[in-house]
């Protein structure tokens, strides 16, 4: 070859390799951040609870600053997606439990026996039928396990242990144990009821007492076209949460006793059910009362042909719990002023970029998060796109910006795509992706980035990881402490606690991992079977 030539290929091929070298990331702007946060976390807005006026305050706001940078609303003129709600309070309608047996009839006592939450569903409900114990109330083949086998339980209230047995991995059995799960089950096995008791470990995780401080508070759910709550399951009665004093008569003269199971289940196995030797008669009401509380949406729109009716979603939740039993305003600042501060830095530094994405960005602040992830299950069930259009969520949800750090935790990485992803824009950004520290606590079910899982959307949550720049500092520890000290607290503030220089270095990272995705080929996929893709997302 002539020197000429090879000079030639050496160019193009130098030009070749800087064309796929991703440019700088951008640098977040640390009093853009400040700012959103501390009006977000400010006591003018009374802790942002779903459907108060500082709620609405808070969600104007948001939709303020999307209109200021340049976002447009989601399938309308509007930013606020507004949500119906039903609040179910009790009004003097609390619930009844009489236990009917060949001896007589047993009155347990609302408060001190069993508690329950005002139905959504009617205001007035009652029924009466016989018990079947069915174990955990789990049907899950694929792991050989169904307490439903040789029962019948039509027509029946099942009798169900709370939580799961220690055979099924956490994240999968997180998904079985979840109230939700458990009481479609029972409704596919033909049951008009269901009554929940504690086993011994779950009793010391989670006790009775204090599902009893909270008997007297409302119930909240989002009502569809048809007038119906969207986490109802016709056909079968509110449930009721037994203490265990209760539970164990339901036993009496059962062919096994309860503290028998709590035997079974404490040295790993899974106990069958049997039928009970009573009939209960339940009856319940309340007062409902229609709120409307907003999600907020905006779009950056993609600039590929092809890529642009594809949509990378962002979510983070703007509400929080509003005032404590002491009346104190709780305030939310990690919880979480500071992932929809960080939503709005990221959509800021995408506008700046001034290289718009190949896909659609789609930016949501949620309502209803603190009332059981109704907002974002609301918005994953009512898109203002076609729900396929949806490829990806990132949801920010109390990154506890505590300290600069060297790691993120992304839960959910190991399910699809999105953690290689997310991996490669940490380096980019000069971090690393750590395993999740605390899978016990099963947090990938437990945020909103659940809702769009469940719709079969591939989704990761983010939060700031343990290790810290500063040697000295524990991050750990100061993650613990934060959770024992101010997490759903008056003392989450807008105060010293926040630091700034990680609110920073988490709208980067963040921002590398929409590019990525929003610039890739092909759209983010689940592993080949994944237990989640395959079940919400079978053959996606």
């Amino acid at each position: 070859m002539r020197l000429t030539n090879l000079l030639g290929a050496l160019a193009v091929g130098a030009l070749a390799a800087c064309a796929t070298i991703p440019p700088p990331l951008p640098q977040a702007d640390v009093e853009h951040i400040r700012q959103q946060l501390e009006y977000l976390a400010a006591d003018e807005l009374a802790g942002r609870e779903t459907g108060t006026p500082g709620y609405r305050q808070s969600a104007e706001y948001v939709a303020g600053q999307f209109r200021a940078l340049g976002l447009q609303p989601a399938g309308g003129e509007d930013f606020l997606q507004e949500v119906p709600f039903r609040r179910a309070s009790w009004d003097g309608r609390e619930p009844t439990l009489v236990l009917q047996g060949r001896d007589g009839d047993i009155t347990f006592r609302f408060g001190e026996d069993f508690v329950a939450s005002p139905p959504t569903t009617a205001e007035r409900t009652a029924i009466a039928a016989g018990l079947v114990f069915v174990g955990f109330g789990i049907d899950a083949p694929e792991y050989g396990i169904d307490d439903y086998a040789g029962l019948d339980v039509s027509g029946k209230i099942v009798v169900i242990l709370s939580g799961r047995p220690s055979s099924l991995p956490s994240e999968v059995g997180a998904h079985y144990a979840s109230s939700r799960t458990k009481r479609q089950t029972a409704a596919r096995h033909g049951a008009v009821g269901y009554m929940t008791l504690n086993t011994p470990q779950r009793e010391k995780r989670s006790p009775f007492a204090r599902a009893v401080e909270h008997r007297e508070d409302a119930s909240f759910d989002w009502i569809g076209a048809d007038d119906m709550p969207g986490n109802a399951i016709p056909g079968l009665h509110p449930g009721v949460y037994l203490d265990m004093p209760a539970g164990r008569q339901l036993f009496m003269g059962a062919e096994r006793s309860l503290d028998t199971v709590f035997t079974e289940v404490a040295n790993g196995l899974a106990p069958r059910g049997f039928p009970l030797p009573y009939r209960a008669s339940l009856t319940s009401g309340a007062r409902h009362e229609q709120v409307l509380s907003p999600n907020v949406v905006a779009v950056l729109p993609g600039s590929d042909p092809e890529l642009k009716d594809e949509y990378v979603v962002f979510s983070a939740h703007l509400d929080h719990l509003g005032k404590d039993a002491e009346g104190r305003v709780v305030n939310g600042a990690q919880d979480n002023a500071a992932g929809i501060a960080i939503m709005l830095e990221t959509a800021r530094l995408f506008i700046e970029s001034g290289r718009a994405p190949r896909r659609s960005l789609m930016f949501v602040a949620v309502t209803a998060e603190e009332k059981g992830l109704l907002g974002s299950d609301y918005f994953a069930q009512h898109p203002p796109v076609p729900p396929r259009a949806m490829v990806a969520n990132i949801n920010l949800d109390m990154p506890m910006l505590l300290y600069p750090f060297r790691d993120i935790i992304a839960f959910g990485a190991e399910h699809s795509s999105l953690g290689q992803t997310t991996a490669r824009a940490a380096a980019r950004a000069g971090l690393k992706l750590s395993p999740d520290p605390m899978p016990e606590q099963v947090i990938f079910v437990r945020s909103d980035h659940y809702s769009f899982v469940r719709q079969g959307v591939p989704a990761i949550y983010l939060i700031t990881g343990r290790e810290a720049q500063d040697p000295a500092a524990d991050g750990t520890a100061m993650q613990n402490r934060f959770l024992r000290e101010r997490y759903h607290k008056h003392t989450d503030e807008a105060d010293a606690q926040v630091d700034y220089v990680a609110a920073q270095q988490f709208a980067r990272v963040n921002y590398a991992i929409a590019r990525e995705v929003a610039d890739a080929d092909r759209k983010p996929r689940w592993y080949e079977g994944d237990f989640f893709g395959e079940l919400f997302a079978p053959g996606g």
